[in-house]
């Protein structure tokens, strides 16, 4: 027993580092392991390709060119880009990308750098988090290590919205923390800032995911207060949480306000509860969290993936945090009785967990149909965020109380890493005799019983050896500053083993779009002479990628966002008649003989703004859309209007032919010059959308909702300036609630700060 007790020890001679010391050594796994992309040798994939980094190149340019994206002409038609929340565009770091736009171009590498920072910070954060748990400086970068770079992170980095907002979740709780702890108002504000600043980086599921945590964590320590000290004691800490969301609501109105105006008129404004339904987990698929790719990947390097759902249910679904972690986490559930924060995030992870199996269980239709907000998104799995944040946690808890090992605990140990280690066998040899592996086809059960051994017999030799380390330590063979080097560098090493290529794709993104720049520069030397729109994309052939508009400034009929409008596309009796209405000169052709494709001239298309003297008014869109799907309607001698305008447009009269001149065309604004012989409506092939306003002659005039999805103004006869300028109230209003909150913010924080430090110390509710 003497020696059982001296390797109780060991804890007390572990050497305290310094927070910078932690800070570089996180900075420099994350660095290890994203090396190919930081040097070049692999490229972010998927939706970092298609997505995030022409949004982030519109974003910069426009603003280095001193305008405000607020409208964005270059993909369906024409939609607002900021009301976008995944633009993002008022995300601090976002903003500061701007500084690297050169010569009108915004280098991907920048935005690449910039995810990769976040995990830095992700990390960082956490390690600080864990810190104010109690956790020792040589345990909390553990915590930090595995939250950085657990299966959610990786699987989501091309996913920049997703990885920015997440990696202030750790900063956002330890604030919260404190302010409930201290009952600190500069505390609630800097919570408040920090949370409203994640949710400007613009992902709105996992930002309602991250208020949902925040008010079981209110409520946990509310009543655990008036336990402890009474419920009026309690009663304090309401307004000071209700403060936080009120900080963090308004410093986000710039952007949620648009958004809000966006989210009814968009593809995404109601979903169904079976579309709520993808992405969730399996019950099966809870082996991941020993065997991650039990079910094969979906990577940069291809897809392998059999389980349940589409390829890219593998990313949505992943919540491994590493075996050394997950053993953490087991040893951590000696704390329950004895350590109320470790009962509540083991009370956090079961909660994830079952929410994200969707379907399978009862909470998620529980809270799809009852809570507000839950309805809205789809991808449930996406909830194993809170399971993998707090499992990060957990598993630090659970490596401090390794260290603190004595006595029983250590015999505790040595059968929970017997225990471990015959659980890790019996998994390998259920895998080899075909567990949940498919049995109606020979040959694909063959391919999956390959992938199944491969990775089970590499979790079996993780799960040996941690047993292995935890043995060793609990026989005092080696000593506590061993243990948490050894638990962390096979950490490292289990999670480059899942994940390092994950994102490790081949295509770069510059010679990705640099690939079609002989078409690109053929078109944009046409559009000096006239406005027009290019078609690129039949079913899955493009001749340009999605969002190519945005890259290279070309007017496109397609583009690549979850808020798209609904109504970007009119009806039309064919979708030539369509591409003509929209403006669209260039058109893909496909030549599926030869498997080739090209862009072709049309001569049908409509320009860009024309005049017709007829109007049709259809109340129902039902039988406008019926209209406009006939053979009746001719698009460019009449308008269908959904509303009476009360202005009589004259067919017949003068035959001097129309005009209308471009003087100016910019993100927000346009200018005409437009001649008519006689009343009739100016037509712009240009999205209708609500904050945009026309000024005739310097005087406002009403714009109308023309052709199911496009504008058009009643105009007297006679030669007018005509000018248009994208004005939405939202943004306004948001503007001045965000301006506001900054304001009474700096001022809350230095006074606070000054009362501080003139000795007004906030009172501690507890250690």
């Amino acid at each position: 027993m003497k020696k059982s007790s001296s390797a109780a020890q060991p804890s007390t001679s572990l050497p305290e580092i310094k927070d910078w010391q932690a800070v570089l050594a996180i900075t420099v796994l994350v660095a290890i392991f994203f090396r190919d992309i930081l040097f070049q040798k692999a490229f972010f994939w998927e939706d970092f390709l298609y997505q995030f980094y022409p949004f982030r190149f519109f974003a910069a340019v426009s603003m280095a060119g001193g305008e405000m994206p607020l409208w964005n002409p270059y993909t369906f038609c024409g939609m607002p880009f900021q009301a976008d929340i995944q633009s993002a565009l008022f995300y601090l770091p976002n903003l500061l990308l701007t500084l690297f736009v050169s010569n009108g171009s915004l280098h991907f590498y920048w935005v690449e750098l910039l995810i990769i920072v976040h995990y830095v910070i992700a990390g960082v954060c956490m390690y600080f988090l864990a810190k104010e748990f109690g956790m020792r400086r040589m345990v909390a970068p553990f915590s930090g290590l595995i939250y950085a770079l657990s299966g959610f992170m990786i699987t989501h980095a091309i996913h920049q919205v997703v990885i920015c907002q997440v990696a202030w979740l750790p900063l956002i709780i330890l604030l919260f923390r404190r302010m409930v702890v201290r009952r600190s108002v500069l505390q609630m504000i800097l919570a408040g800032l920090v949370l409203g600043h994640a949710v400007l980086a613009g992902f709105p599921q996992l930002s309602l995911y991250i208020f949902f945590f925040l008010l079981l964590f209110f409520l946990f320590e509310f009543f655990t207060c008036a336990k402890e000290r009474g419920f009026v004691s309690a009663l304090p800490l309401a307004p000071l949480a209700a403060g936080v969301v009120i900080v963090a609501l308004g410093l986000a109105a710039i952007q949620l306000l648009p958004t809000i105006e966006l989210a009814p008129q968009s593809q995404r404004a109601e979903i169904t509860y079976q579309k709520s339904l993808e992405g969730m987990l399996s019950w099966e698929q809870l082996i991941t969290v020993i065997v991650p790719k039990y079910f094969g990947l979906s990577g940069a390097q291809g897809s392998t993936y059999w389980g349940p759902g589409g390829y890219w249910a593998y990313w949505e679904t992943c919540f491994y945090i590493g075996i050394p972690a997950l053993l953490c986490v087991i040893v951590a559930a000696f704390m329950i009785r004895q350590n109320r924060n470790v009962a509540f995030l083991f009370g956090i992870v079961s909660f994830a967990l079952l929410y994200a199996l969707g379907d399978h269980f009862i909470l998620h239709k529980f809270f799809f149909n009852v809570v507000p907000g839950f309805g809205k998104f789809r991808d449930v799995g996406r909830m194993t965020l809170l399971s993998t944040f707090a499992g990060a946690l957990l598993a630090g808890f659970g490596l401090q109380w390794l260290l603190d090992a004595v006595g029983i605990r250590l015999r505790k140990l040595q059968r929970v890493a017997a225990t471990i280690a015959i659980g890790g066998i019996g998994v390998w040899l259920l895998a080899q005799g075909g567990l949940f592996q498919p049995s109606t086809s020979p040959k694909l059960y063959q391919q999956v019983h390959q992938i199944v051994t491969g990775e089970t017999t590499t979790a079996l030799l993780l799960i040996l050896f941690t047993g292995a380390v935890l043995l060793l330590f609990s026989r005092n063979k080696i000593s506590g500053m061993v243990l948490v080097i050894a638990l962390g560098g096979l950490q490292f090493v289990d999670m480059n083993i899942f994940g390092f290529s994950q994102n490790n794709g081949e295509t770069n993104p510059r010679d990705y779009y640099l690939q079609t720049a002989q078409t690109v520069g053929m078109l944009k030397q046409d559009g000096l002479r006239e406005l027009f729109r290019v078609n690129a994309r039949q079913g899955g052939a493009m001749v340009l990628d999605r969002n190519q508009g945005m890259v290279d400034q070309i007017f496109m009929l397609e583009g690549y966002t979850p808020l798209a409008l609904q109504r970007s596309y009119p009806p039309a009796k064919d979708w030539d008649k369509m591409c003509d209405l929209l403006n669209a000169k260039y058109r893909i052709s496909i030549d599926r003989q030869h498997r080739s494709m090209q862009l072709v001239t049309s001569s049908t298309h409509l320009p860009r703004a024309f005049l017709v003297y007829r109007d049709t008014i259809m109340l129902i869109e039902k039988e406008e859309k019926a209209y406009m799907e006939s053979d009746a309607f001719n698009p460019a001698q009449e308008v269908v209007l959904e509303e009476d305008p009360h202005w009589t447009a004259e067919d017949r009269g003068d035959s001097t032919s129309p005009s209308t001149f471009f003087t100016s065309y910019r993100l927000n604004s346009m200018s005409l010059t437009v001649i008519t012989p006689r009343n009739g409506f100016l037509v712009l092939s240009e999205i209708y959308y609500p904050g945009w306003s026309a000024y005739v002659d310097g005087s406002s005039r009403r714009i109308y909702r023309a052709d199911w999805s496009l504008r058009a103004i009643p105009l007297e006869k006679g030669s007018h300036q005509v000018e248009l300028r994208f004005e939405p109230e939202s943004y306004r209003r948001g503007s001045w609630i965000t301006i506001a909150t900054i304001g009474f913010s700096i001022i809350g924080i230095v006074y606070f700060t000054r009362k501080k430090n003139r000795g007004g110390q906030t009172i501690n509710m507890r250690s």
